[in-house]
C-alpha cells in the first residue's frame, strides 16, 4: 500500500515523527512497542522471554536501546530474515545487545 516503500522508510529514520496519513510514526511504534515490552519484562522476572516481530518494530527498539542504530542498519537486515537479536536485561535496563548470524551458524 506504499508506493515508494524505500523512500518512505528513509523519511521515517530521517524524522521520527514522519507518517503517512492514518499511519504511525517511528516514535509511535517505538513508544507502543517499548511499553509492552517493558509489561513483559515486569510480569516475567527471572525467565528467558521469546519475542517475535517484524524488521521495523525490531529496529525501532534497537534504536531505542542503541541510538546509533539507524536507516541504513534497518535496511542491512533486509535480506537476513529470519534474524535474531538477543537483549539480556537488569530489570527494565538492556545491557547489552546482541546480533545472531543465523546463517552463518547453520553452515558450522
Amino acid at each position: 500500500w506504499i508506493d515508494d516503500y524505500t523512500n518512505f522508510c528513509m523519511n521515517q529514520w530521517k524524522d521520527f515523527d514522519y507518517k503517512l496519513p492514518d499511519g504511525e510514526s517511528l516514535r509511535v511504534v517505538i513508544n507502543r512497542n517499548i511499553r509492552v515490552l517493558d509489561d513483559v519484562i515486569s510480569q516475567n522476572k527471572g525467565r528467558n522471554i521469546v519475542i517475535a516481530s517484524h524488521g521495523i518494530a525490531l529496529s525501532a527498539i534497537i534504536h531505542h536501546y542503541d541510538n546509533r542504530f539507524g536507516y541504513d542498519d534497518f535496511n542491512g537486515i533486509k535480506n537476513l530474515m529470519p534474524w535474531i537479536v538477543k537483549f539480556p536485561f537488569k530489570d527494565k535496563k538492556c545491557i547489552q545487545i546482541d546480533k545472531i548470524d543465523v546463517f552463518k551458524n547453520m553452515s558450522k
